[in-house]
């Protein structure tokens, strides 16, 4: 995935809902024609961990700068994940 399109990834994610599943935190957020999954737990840095559009699933991932990760995390904070 390209660096461009993961920032816009992250910073759409910075407005997304973050829910709490069995997995950690996940988002979808849509960016172009595409929804991202992303994913923000543990003391990782934040990820994208796929997309699905037109045709189905597709493997995407690119991993959050640490200021990008910070955000979201601040976000989530913000938010009080559920």
């Amino acid at each position: 995935m390209d660096q461009a399109t993961a920032d816009k990834v992250f910073e759409a994610a910075r407005t997304a809902t973050f829910r709490r599943t069995n997995l950690g935190l996940h988002a979808e957020v849509s960016v172009g024609s595409y929804t991202y999954r992303v994913e923000a737990g543990g003391t990782f840095l934040a990820c994208i961990d796929g997309r699905y559009g037109y045709g189905g699933d597709e493997h995407a991932f690119a991993n959050a700068t640490p200021a990008q990760d910070a955000a979201l995390r601040q976000t989530i904070a913000d938010q009080g994940a559920k």
